[in-house]
């Protein structure tokens, strides 16, 4: 058995940061005060699927999806030899496979609904438009996205413990470790190596990410956090009102500070 290369760098870097976004998207949804950072997180995540999309179609070996073992065989054969230290199954398990795929698909589900909800409810962001009369009592997406973010959960939590279970079966492949340092023990396996389109793929979806995160911070009041409600200044609008009101009323309903 030898160590080989499985995971690229691109490949590493997306989980971290895949993890990282998640981690944050979850704590932002907390309170409605976050509410535009959990909007572009979200948007940060929807970059990071496109690249695994494409990371999946032009990948290395082991990251393309083709590459994952799905079907009733190999799912049996698994199960059937998964006590034993010899694996067959070098990056993903048929297992695995099919958890990793539920997560993204799950995952990108709920950004869309998200940014519907985002539209519909809030006003805010590219589906804003659709903040009338006729959608805005719709709390349709807002459900649907919920639900999707509770199933990511539960998919999140089987794929910990396919992890955790892995150490503890296969513990001298190493595929705990594979996450950080991309290599793993293997036989008869050899190890991957970047094409210079795959590198220069790699490096397309990260100036994307970083530039997005830029445009963000440069235009914080952009298209696709950006309110269609104009905040209204009553010291100048109605002054009156604020002298003899504001001390007991409120000026305005929260939904239409911009």
């Amino acid at each position: 058995m030898q160590k080989i290369y499985i995971w690229s760098l691109p490949t590493r870097v997306f989980h971290f940061l895949f993890a990282f976004f998640i981690l944050l998207v979850f704590i932002s949804s907390e309170e409605d005060r976050w509410l535009s950072y959990h909007a572009i997180i979200g948007y940060a995540i929807f970059i990071l699927l496109l690249f695994r999309l494409a990371w999946g179609i032009f990948g290395p070996k082991h990251s393309k999806l083709k590459d994952f073992p799905m079907g009733k065989k190999n799912i049996k054969e698994f199960l059937n030899n998964i006590f034993e230290d010899k694996q067959k199954y070098v990056g993903h398990n048929p297992i695995a496979s099919y958890v990793m795929i539920s997560m993204l698909v799950v995952c990108f589900f709920a950004v869309i609904t998200g940014v519907l909800a985002y539209g519909i409810q809030e006003g805010k962001g590219i589906f804003a438009y659709l903040n009338s009369s006729f959608f805005e009592d719709m709390k349709l997406f807002k459900h649907i996205h919920e639900f999707l973010s509770t199933l990511f959960l539960v998919l999140l939590a089987s794929h910990i413990l396919g992890v955790i279970s892995d150490r503890i079966l296969h513990k001298k492949h190493e595929t705990l470790n594979s996450i950080v340092t991309g290599y793993k023990k293997s036989e008869n396996e050899q190890g991957i190596k970047l094409t210079i389109f795959q590198k220069f793929l790699a490096f397309i979806f990260l100036a994307i990410l970083v530039s997005f995160f830029i445009f963000n911070i440069i235009k914080p009041n952009n298209v696709l956090i950006a309110s269609t409600f104009k905040a209204v200044d009553y010291k100048k609008e109605n002054p009156l009102f604020v002298s003899e009101c504001a001390s007991c009323h409120t000026l305005y309903p929260s939904k239409f500070i911009a």
